[in-house]
């Protein structure tokens, strides 16, 4: 081989070695944002992609949620390498140099969580899917649930001389994440303790979650179990319900009621006792992006992509309600209880168009006791025929 030839052909491999420049690729929309919206990008976004009537691409590209929403004001660029998804999977592309302007930020905290100030007025915030969160143990522990007043001193005094909670009395066993998480901030305001407040003392904090999985894990089969607990996403938690367990909350108020699960049983995953008010550690999937005067989102891309997140229509085979009943998270469609700051009092909500029926019959391990339907008039009572089921109003 010459030495031309073979100059050519390591040049040849290491341009094949290049990611794909983002640009070239179908209507991009850039998205910084939330780690947690990765697992419903990966289903539904090939779709999107090759939609008929309005494609996009969604270039995505995993910040925290408070670094997202700066990247979108006072604005940074997005640069290095993004991911996006086709027929085949998950597939990275290469953003310009000198960086791009982020379509739209996605994160799960409000603005004012984040910033201590409501967003500027040029930014709309808009609400989409319901991430509940909470505690989970390993799996061989005893422990079955906590209460808010309990992990208000856990957090706030961290296992601190004379402020130690049984059996959760070890820091090096509490296993948290950070002040930039979305997980660590709703979990401390269901315990009245801000994420940026947690006692020094708990030292075992964490980038990710897949950390505080394998940590919790870890001590499945060591003495140590019955003292580690953690803090995890529900649908995060719903992927590994082998490896650990999540704790019933008792929320401040709830002392004469006792402790829920997320769902209404350890085994289910219709996310009921979340959907009804019963357990109320959870707080939204926010779309960040430029406003103009009307309040909508000025790039196209942005307005595609959050309508079809908070809303319920199909697009090109993409269910928006049966891809988040999937993977644990839920739609506000399913829910009769909303609020308007994180950890804030709840309030009765009725959708314009429930889906609840719907959304249990789409949950890995269905559940839904509805009526099934073709039409109105097949459904007693005032009972509505929508996406197949007699539902409310």
């Amino acid at each position: 081989m010459t030495a031309f030839f073979a100059a050519a052909v390591a040049f040849g491999s290491a341009k094949e070695a290049f990611a794909l420049d983002c640009a070239t690729l179908a209507n991009p929309v850039y998205v910084p944002g939330t780690s947690l919206v990765r697992p419903f990008f990966a289903k539904v976004a090939s779709k999107l992609a090759t939609d008929a009537t309005s494609p996009i691409t969604i270039v995505y590209q995993a910040k925290s949620t408070c670094v997202a929403y700066g990247q979108v004001s006072p604005g940074t660029p997005m640069t290095g390498t993004g991911v996006y998804w086709d027929a085949t999977g998950e597939q990275s592309c290469d953003l310009p140099i000198a960086g791009v302007t982020p379509d739209v930020a996605l994160g799960d905290l409000t603005w004012k969580t984040c910033f201590n100030v409501e967003q500027p007025a040029d930014v709309a915030p808009i609400q989409t899917f319901v991430q509940a969160v909470g505690f989970v143990v390993p799996k061989s522990s005893t422990q079955v649930a906590i209460t808010a007043e309990e992990c208000n001193v856990l957090f706030r005094y961290g296992a601190s001389a004379g402020k130690a909670l049984a059996p959760w009395s070890d820091p090096q066993f509490i296993v948290v994440r950070n002040p930039n998480s979305s997980t660590q901030w709703l979990n401390g305001l269901a315990c009245g303790v801000p994420g940026n407040a947690f006692s020094a003392n708990l030292v075992n904090t964490n980038a990710v979650s897949a950390d505080v999985l394998a940590k919790v894990t870890a001590q499945n089969t060591t003495p140590n179990a019955e003292k580690t607990i953690g803090i995890l996403a529900a649908d995060y938690y719903d992927s590994v319900r082998t490896n650990v367990k999540m704790l019933a909350f008792q929320s401040y108020g709830q002392g004469c009621s006792g402790a829920f699960l997320p769902d209404s049983t350890a085994a289910s995953f219709d996310k009921r006792n979340v959907r009804d008010g019963h357990y109320g550690t959870f707080g939204y999937t926010w779309g960040m992006a430029k406003a103009g005067v009307d309040k909508q989102p000025t790039s196209a891309g942005a307005r595609t992509l959050l309508t079809y997140m908070a809303g319920t229509t199909v697009v090109n085979g993409a269910d928006p309600i049966a891809e988040a009943a999937g993977i644990g998270l839920i739609p506000q469609c399913a829910m009769s209880v909303r609020r308007s700051t994180d950890g804030g009092e709840l309030q009765s909500f009725t959708p314009d168009k429930p889906c609840g029926c719907y959304f249990e019959s789409k949950t890995p391990s269905p559940t839904t006791s509805c009526e099934a339907c073709a039409a109105n008039n097949t459904c007693s009572g005032t009972k509505v025929c929508r996406f197949g089921y007699c539902e409310g109003r």
